[in-house]
């Protein structure tokens, strides 16, 4: 019985249809993926169904699974949140009872990296995936010296995570590191065991550097704008505001747009703040207004309006976020119409 080891696929769909096809992997061998995948390449989704549904397949956890899991997204976990979609949970869950290594008799399976030295089930799971934290340990336990050059081990690992080239990283009867940068144009590259046979194809060429650029805007939109301080919407917009990508750089006005857009309420919501201050001095007196105040989610600007120190910079620093200036315009009954950045006229 055979078994096919796949380095890290990041999305190459066809590369992994390719790839078992030249094998000729049959359906009662068995096929272990090493982890990473998703994110990068062009056909995410597919690679997850695939590998969900085939018989007798092992899926390990990679940095990139770990990540998708544990909610730290950076881009390219963005772009795969919005391309499955409503099914995004259901692989999340999926995610979540992934292995970290799996040992066959002939070797030691992991994504990222082993600790010389230390029993496999033993092994710390950051660095078998080879998480940030996971690659900093191993740093700062063997200084300049990469892992594979230090292991003592009776059997073979075999791993993925850092591109190694165009032929796999082979220290024979060590080390086997098989991430060939497939969707960077690279190789996806298989090791058939027992016999460690290596089998390759070639990507046409750099998905993640197209899917950069197509994903920009889609990812940009579905950003969550109102949970954003005010200081991080800026930055954005100053980053992306002359991007070369005319759709993207002009998502990028409108977003600012909208942002001025809410901040120039200031005057009318403190002018609406100041009334309702008179409001309660005037049923409750100034003894007693500050304990009805206590139940407005926006009390903290009652007592600075009774101060009289309620300025618009304090509104901002005060209210740090689209959906709290909102929420508190909403219950002041201010009324703005203003253009969104997503086209969408809101009546607030």
């Amino acid at each position: 019985m055979r078994t096919i080891v796949v380095g890290d696929i990041h999305g190459c769909y066809q590369e992994l249809l390719d790839l078992l096809d030249k094998a000729q992997l049959t359906e009662d061998e068995i096929l272990i993926s090493l982890g990473d995948i998703v994110d990068r390449g062009d056909d995410s989704l597919n690679v997850y169904d695939f590998l969900k549904n085939r018989p007798n397949t092992i899926v390990l956890m990679g940095n990139h699974e770990r990540k998708h899991l544990r909610g730290t997204l950076s881009y390219s976990q963005e772009i795969v949140k919005l391309q499955f979609g409503n099914r995004y949970q259901e692989f999340l869950e999926w995610v979540s009872h992934r292995p970290y290594y799996h040992e066959t008799e002939d070797a030691i399976l992991v994504h990222a990296a082993v600790e010389d030295g230390i029993p496999i089930e033993q092994q710390k799971e950051e660095v078998l995936c080879g998480c940030t934290a996971g690659e900093k340990y191993l740093e700062k336990l063997y200084k300049n010296t990469y892992w594979a050059e230090l292991y003592t081990g009776v059997k073979s690992v075999i791993f993925g995570h850092r591109v190694v080239g165009d032929e796999p990283l082979i220290i024979k009867g060590k080390v086997y590191g098989i991430d060939t940068g497939a969707c960077h144009g690279g190789r996806l590259t298989g090791l058939i065991l027992p016999t460690f046979e290596i089998v390759q194809v070639q990507a046409p060429r750099d998905y993640w550097r197209e899917e950069w650029v197509k994903w920009q805007l889609p990812v940009m939109m579905a950003k969550p704008w109102g949970s954003y301080k005010w200081s991080k919407i800026q930055e954005i917009c100053d980053e992306f505001r002359n991007s070369p990508h005319q759709e993207l750089s002009s998502f990028i006005v409108e977003l600012e747009q909208w942002m001025n857009d809410l901040l120039a309420q200031a005057p009318a919501v403190i002018l609406k703040i100041e009334a309702k201050l008179r409001d309660l001095l005037s049923t409750y007196g100034a003894d007693d207004f500050k304990k009805q105040a206590r139940c407005l989610t926006y009390a903290t600007l009652i007592y600075k309006a009774n101060a009289s120190n309620l300025t618009p910079e304090f509104l901002q620093q005060t209210l740090q976020t689209p959906d709290k200036w909102l929420q508190v315009m909403n219950e002041l009954g201010v009324v703005v119409s203003s253009r969104s950045p997503w086209g969408v006229h809101k009546l607030i």
